[in-house]
């Protein structure tokens, strides 16, 4: 087993594109892939990082994923449009939808873009922060195959099925940046439990039969991922898969008629359609520092908003460096073995 790693942004971005043109993919498409991942690193979700990329790597040995494939617009009627992803790497598939939605978007005032056909298409998030990064806000979610029980269930019927939604802020204000799974965790954190062989949080999963458990390889054995927030979480959840699923074309994770991966939904709404456009910024700037302003509980040190913790987690990684696991490095040095990339001492 090696020992742990820190990388610079760029040598894990290096070793991402690397990896990925090894598995097949274009330079061009490899670096999107990799500023996909690394970015991921670099804000703290190392759950979306470098860690999926042995994961991409069995999409192809198992058929899913088609490594030198582009998507495409094949459809497009006013505010609406539809990517199929022909089989490629999901975040290609997203930021096509990204730039179709805000084009679509800044004409129309609102656009709704689905994706069908792509694999995994990383964080959510990050579609999330381009479009408001073009003053755009945007809500998205997508549904994903059978990884959670039902509240009250003890089978995989629903993915993961995550939600973001952005909303961008003027003066100077950072934007507003929700991005979650409606499980209790996110899968790929729970690879990173397994990874480091450290139980999980009770309520996150239950075995095969059930029964709680706090052991991440009794999901691996057949358990279950249990929805956020008991019932609440469910019903987000049922919506997201339902809607994720049924509007993208890639249908319901647990019916017979469901395409393997990510059925991708984005909103991407153009304030100045509906309100002055800089008084919305200013309005959002204004309420988001009086929510940071506002007096935090004891043993808290200040009251953060959503994507505060990750625009802090990026400038200390900038300056220090992405922590990678023993165990995470280790897979990604066997994968480069595999597929003869020299990876950095």
């Amino acid at each position: 087993m090696t020992g742990d790693r820190v990388l610079s942004y760029a040598q894990a971005r290096g070793v991402a594109a690397s990896l990925m043109e090894a598995m097949g993919t274009p330079a061009p498409a490899a670096g999107m892939v990799a500023d996909s991942l690394a970015g991921a690193n670099l804000r703290g979700h190392d759950s979306h990082g470098l860690l999926r990329l042995p994961w991409y790597r069995q999409f192809i040995t198992d058929g899913h994923a088609i490594p030198d494939a582009q998507p495409v617009v094949v459809h497009r009627s006013a505010a609406a449009a539809v990517v199929d992803g022909r089989h490629g790497w999901g975040q290609l598939a997203g930021r096509l939808a990204v730039e179709t939605a805000a084009e679509l978007a800044r004409a129309h005032g609102v656009a709704v873009v689905t994706a069908r056909n792509c694999n995994h298409v990383g964080r959510l998030g990050e579609f999330a922060e381009t479009l408001a990064e073009q003053g755009l806000v945007s809500i998205l979610w997508c549904n994903a195959d059978p990884a959670v029980a039902p509240f009250g269930g003890r089978q995989r019927m629903l993915g993961t099925d995550p939600f973001a939604a952005g909303i961008p802020a003027g003066a100077g204000s950072p934007a507003i940046i929700v991005d979650f799974a409606t499980a209790a965790v996110a899968e790929g954190k729970l690879r990173l439990d397994r990874l480091a062989k450290r139980p999980v949080q009770a309520g996150v999963i239950q075995d095969a039969e059930g029964r709680p458990s706090t052991d991440p390889e009794d999901f691996y054995r057949g358990g279950a991922l249990l929805p956020f927030g008991l019932h609440k979480g469910f019903g987000l959840a049922v919506i997201i898969e339902l809607l994720g699923g049924a509007l993208s074309g890639n249908h319901v994770g647990f019916l017979p008629s469901y395409q393997w991966g990510n059925g991708l939904v984005m909103i991407a709404i153009a304030p100045n359609h509906l309100v002055d456009r800089s008084s919305f910024l200013d309005e959002i700037a204004t309420a988001s520092e009086m929510l940071r302003a506002s007096p935090p509980a004891p043993g808290v040190d200040r009251v953060r908003l959503p994507g505060d913790v990750e625009s802090e987690t990026m400038a200390q990684r900038e300056r220090d460096g992405i922590p990678i696991s023993g165990a995470a490095w280790q897979q990604l040095v066997e994968l480069a073995e595999e597929l003869e990339v020299v990876l950095p001492g």
